[in-house]
């Protein structure tokens, strides 16, 4: 592999008024494919106060500016700054920056080449256009939630309840890689209106067309699929340890009865999908039996010399000792500006993919709020460093420093002090 990075969106400027985690997502996949992409915060944006959640990875990178919008001059720096662009994108309502000016509609009247991309819980238009929303909140009103659990058991959310945020990012990155391929070829811009409700309801496939053309909610199965029998979640060797198995055909289920060696699951009754189907009850109970026993690792690897699918069930924490995560560098260690448990730096996934020939852009940690009033400000305003520091002394820039750490919560379960040595983290 050569020394090349690999940046097919170097030279193109974005502009983002991103806050919380959505749009930051996808800003952070397009500065990952080479763009400049510098995040606008309001005066107090480093108010967040917990770098661990900070240096989850969407602000990676990036360089950062703080304007206060309420200020005339602020907006017009905002706006100057929009017309040195190739994109510039917000995930505030729709009404936002409206009221200050810097609409989609008045940011392309200036410059008509430019991209605009606006996100939202719901998009426009629509009665609920201007409802504020967050990660969970669109993951319910998209339908996530509910497939997640049986009937009549109380709807839940997936994971930590950023999954719409990451989607919903993806999908932006998606809509501006293709609007600038589109300008390429046109020199014309684009307004993308992107809802994140509509990017879960993506996820919903045959069970929405099954729902709207029978008018009956399809019953959820939890980790069974009708398709693949039997499916599920096993039991492994130690406390809270677990496999995932999926049975695909009666060819694979005979793989798997064999290399089980459990003489129980010889009964005629399993011999086809649809009477595993009937008893999986049982099939699950005799399963659960047999995993219970092994280490989770070594199954999977004994299952997948048959080809029979599986994994183990990881933890965030086992995936920093994943060996393919360590073969394809799938992890690369973010230095921090300041020390985080005692720790110089923490691994992080940069693009999941490899090209050929290239490597990866190395990550960076993430720019405080202000940080780079004046880099950015010189470079494409060609504003002097007193001109700045003037605009910082009257409020309309701001630079507020790092982040305050404050205490930490210490684990109360599970807590290895030295996991981090023993990934070999820097102190």
């Amino acid at each position: 592999m050569s020394n090349e990075v690999y940046a097919p969106l170097k030279g193109i400027r974005i502009l983002s008024f991103e806050l919380a985690f959505a749009l930051p997502a996808g800003t952070r996949a397009l500065h990952d494919l080479g763009a400049e992409v510098v995040r606008v915060t309001p005066p107090g944006g480093n108010n967040f106060g917990r770098y661990v959640s900070v240096s989850d990875g969407v602000f990676h990178g990036k360089s950062c500016i703080s304007i206060d919008l309420t200020k005339q001059e602020g907006r017009d720096i905002a706006m100057s700054l929009a017309i040195q662009a190739d994109v510039v994108c917000n995930n505030f309502r729709p009404s936002v920056l409206t009221k200050y000016d810097l609409a989609a509609k008045v940011l392309r009247e200036r410059k008509p080449e430019l991209i605009t991309l606006q996100m939202s819980g719901y998009g426009t238009p629509g009665p609920w256009s201007d409802f504020p929303a967050y990660g969970p909140s669109t993951e319910a009103a998209g339908g996530l939630n509910r497939l997640m659990v049986n009937e009549g058991e109380v709807p839940i959310r997936i994971g930590t309840g950023v999954f719409s945020d990451q989607l919903a990012g993806r999908h932006a990155a998606l809509a501006i890689v293709a609007a600038l391929q589109r300008r390429a070829e046109t020199g014309l811009g684009e307004d993308i209106d992107l809802s994140m409700t509509e990017c879960i309801t993506h996820l919903m496939g045959e069970l929405m067309t099954e729902a709207v053309v029978s008018g009956e909610v399809p019953v959820s199965h939890g980790n069974r699929n009708p398709e693949r029998v039997p499916q599920g979640i096993y039991p492994c060797v130690g406390d809270d340890e677990w496999i995932a198995i999926s049975i695909e055909d009666d060819a694979m289920w005979r793989d798997f009865v064999e290399v089980s060696e459990q003489d129980m699951l010889n009964d005629g009754s399993y011999e086809t999908r649809q009477s595993r189907w009937k008893h999986h009850d049982k099939l699950d109970e005799l399963i659960a039996t047999w995993t219970s026993k092994w280490d989770k690792n070594e199954l999977t690897e004994l299952l997948q010399t048959r080809r029979i699918a599986s994994a183990p069930v990881r933890t965030v924490k086992d995936s920093a000792l994943d060996p393919q995560f360590q073969a394809r560098g799938a992890l690369q260690l973010v230095e921090h500006q300041q020390p985080l448990f005692g720790y110089a730096a923490h691994p992080h996934p940069p693009l999941p993919w490899l090209m050929a020939g290239r490597i990866r852009k190395r990550l960076t940690d993430f720019r405080n709020n202000g940080e780079d009033n004046e880099e950015v400000l010189y470079r494409w305003l060609g504003m002097t460093k007193k001109e700045v520091n003037r605009l910082e002394d009257e409020g309309v820039l701001y630079n507020e420093g790092p982040v305050q750490l404050g205490t930490f919560r210490i684990p109360q379960t599970n807590y290895d002090p030295e996991f981090g040595q023993k990934l070999g983290l820097p102190k």
